[in-house]
């Protein structure tokens, strides 16, 4: 057995035997800890240390089998085993599943070991519970896990849920093609449909096959393959590559890799610099003119440029013969900063000084929703539970959002909780201090990092008194005083574990809260009532109006039990059951109900069908008593029977059913009908 490997590369083969030795040789070297575990523990696998054995024997204990008794089902035992391991530990460090990048993987594992659950005879759940012996094996040397205990578990079982959702339905429509191949004479489920239930439906193919295979099928897998294929291809041509200016990629990849721009406006908001590129939306030029589109580049820069969730800066840049106004502030490749605008008056040339301002009320407004959204991620910590963490934000000069992971809708308890916090963290003064240190200086303070977020050997570190600290790049206030003020606006899901939180900061709040004042005022106006009287009256209305409508519902009830007359003359006697069919006009479907139970009081024991002409539309209820229904009737196959007649369609329970239909001219057929389906239902 391989415990430890040791591959000396130096030469490269051309596929057909040759080898052309490597300019650059290298070695390469590797042992996992399971490997040394298995020599330390003197085992013969990676299945039989402690820390796997133990997940494997729950697997086992679970679907109520044994290892090594069965070769096929230790398969499904040992795949179990990795992939509860590694899904547990992809959720503990931020993933979630999707259909893209690594959450698909996730999802993929989840779903493969869900798989080959039921191939051991596992019927419900299990995932989460396997999990739960993944985290007390290794909750020690990964405290993480313990902590994101519930966390996993949910995300597990949710996405376990929804698998077994794609599992039943997969099942239901391949049984479907099974009876349409038997039809056909033909044991080839085709390519098209194999792809259809996986692309569609998320069906694994190989559970498609293993299906097949049982029942005496194949799958036309080269035809899988092209079809396959052709999606690939459709999904590459679709894809565009573009800039922020619409224009080809290619104007800024043609600039010189030496060009850089250097970012100084953490601290100035104007600053004197050079211009060392222009563009047009399509090439490079020496200069842009009054009334040109393009973008600049400087050597040094005031601006931000779009980064971490925190949109651009705008403003204008002026110098000796120009002006320009900057609309966007990009990101490019090779360190460079894309100043994106149209020239406002005179001419800008490459080598020219220019002064660059920034838009100052809207970086300060920016800035205060920036450093909102820290103290909201260590209020929402607080409230819910460490396991909440940053899947997202975006903060400009209006709001801010903040996206981070939760299972469940938050309470307005825990809404107004964590409003509070944030609030009381502004008016508490807390100073704002940034510094630049290494990584691993910066783990040690505590700062919260976004997983997934590349970070260089050095990294900005922003502190806010000693309530938050995470590792940003953003531009933020110098003290949280500065905020003034937080409301948040709303609060929802947006993913499967992601919520998202939308707030104001600042004069947004104050903008917020006058708006809602001038239109409690306008609403107050409009009910004659002041603001302060606005509730007691509107109890009042809605009284008077539950007051209208009971009145309107009583009178509507008598027309139409004056406008149906006498009926009971029309009861007539079948096979020892009494029926009433009749048809009234103008009668709403609560109307058809309410008359319907005068009449069944009035009936004593039968079946009642009314039908009304309402607008041009057909309203239609059956009702069968409890004598009638021992006897055979059933109101809701009778409605069926008769709904036709009228061009419509419905049903319901044996003693109570209601339809609706197009054709008012069939009534007088429902009625005839009504009889011969009933004499039907009674044998």
């Amino acid at each position: 057995m391989e415990v430890w490997n040791n591959v000396f590369t130096q030469f490269d083969n051309d596929g057909k035997g040759n080898y052309t030795e490597l300019a650059q040789k290298n070695i390469d070297t590797g042992m996992g800890l399971e490997r040394l575990a298995v020599v330390v523990q003197d085992v013969d696998t990676v299945f039989d240390i402690d820390t796997m054995k133990a997940i494997r024997d729950r697997i086992c204990q679970i679907a109520g089998t044994q290892y090594e008794a069965d070769e096929k089902k230790d398969v499904s035992i040992r795949l179990i085993t990795d992939h509860i391991r590694s899904t547990t530990f992809m959720i503990s460090d931020g993933i979630l599943p999707s259909n893209e990048g690594r959450g698909y993987v996730l999802r993929r594992l989840i779903r493969r070991a869900a798989r080959h659950g039921r191939l051991l005879g596992i019927r419900d759940k299990f995932m989460a519970s396997l999990s739960e012996t993944v985290i007390d094996e290794s909750k020690d040397g990964y405290p993480e896990l313990e902590e994101k205990r519930a966390f996993i578990l949910n995300v597990l079982t949710q996405e376990e849920d929804k698998f077994d959702k794609t599992i039943d339905q997969g099942l239901s429509i391949l049984a479907q093609m099974e009876e349409e191949m038997k039809a056909a004479g033909t044991t080839e489920l085709s390519g098209e449909n194999a792809f259809k239930l996986y692309d569609t439906f998320g069906f694994p193919t190989d559970l498609t096959q293993e299906i097949l295979e049982e029942k005496g099928f194949t799958m036309d897998e080269a035809g899988f393959g092209v079809c396959m294929q052709h999606q690939r291809e459709t999904a590459r041509k679709a894809r565009k590559t573009t800039n922020y200016m619409g224009a080809d990629v290619t104007v800024y990849e043609s600039i010189d890799a030496s060009v850089t721009t250097q970012f100084v406006g953490y601290d100035r908001l104007r600053h004197d610099s050079k211009i060392t590129v222009l563009t047009t939306e399509s090439e490079l030029v020496e200069a842009l003119t009054d009334g040109q589109t393009g973008t600049i580049i400087v050597e040094e820069t005031p601006f931000y440029a779009t980064m971490g969730g925190q949109n651009a800066d705008t403003g204008v840049i002026t110098t000796a013969d120009g002006s320009f106004q900057v609309r966007d502030t990009v990101k490019l490749l090779g360190g460079k900063v894309g100043h994106i605008g149209i020239v406002t008056k005179g001419m800008l040339k490459v080598g020219d000084a220019a002064t660059l301002t920034v838009d100052a009320a809207k970086r300060g407004d920016t800035c205060k929703n920036h450093s909102a959204t820290h103290l909201l991620h260590k209020a929402l910590r607080e409230v819910l539970g460490s396991h909440v963490e940053q899947s997202g934000s975006y903060v400009d000069g209006e709001r801010l959002r903040f996206d981070f992971s939760h299972f469940a809708a938050m309470t307005k308890e825990e809404l107004d909780r964590v409003e509070a916090i944030v609030n009381e963290q502004i008016a508490a003064n807390l100073p704002v201090v940034t510094e630049v240190m290494g990584i691993e200086d910066a783990r040690k303070t505590g700062a919260m990092a976004l997983f997934g977020e590349k970070y260089g050997e050095e990294v900005r570190v922003v502190k806010m008194g000693d309530f938050s600290v995470e590792l940003c790049g953003g531009t933020h206030v110098a003290n949280t005083s500065a905020i003034a003020a937080f409301k948040i606006l709303s609060e929802n899901g947006i993913a499967a574990g992601i919520r998202r939180i939308e707030a104001l900061t600042g004069n947004g709040v104050f903008t917020y809260y006058k708006e809602l004042e001038q239109t409690i005022e306008e609403a107050a106006r409009v009910l004659r009532a002041t603001p302060a009287t606005l509730v007691e009256k509107c109890g009042h209305l809605t009284a008077e109006v539950k007051a209208l409508s009971s009145e309107l519902e009583s009178l509507k009830a008598k027309a139409a039990k004056e406008a149906l007359g006498d009926v009971m003359d029309n009861v007539v006697e079948i096979k020892g059951v009494k029926l009433l069919a009749a048809s009234v006009d103008n009668v709403d479907m609560n109307g058809l109900r309410d008359l319907g139970d005068q009449l069944k009081a009035k009936l004593g024991q039968g079946v009642i069908v009314l039908l009304s002409n309402a607008g041009g539309k057909v309203n239609m209820i059956a009702m069968a008593t409890e004598e009638a229904l021992s006897k055979g009737a059933h109101a809701g196959n009778l409605i069926k029977g008769i709904a036709g007649k009228v061009g419509g369609g419905g049903g319901g329970k044996p003693g109570m059913a209601q339809a609706g239909g197009k054709n008012p001219a069939g009534i007088p057929d429902c009625i005839a009908e009504a009889a011969k389906v009933l004499e039907s239902q009674l044998g």
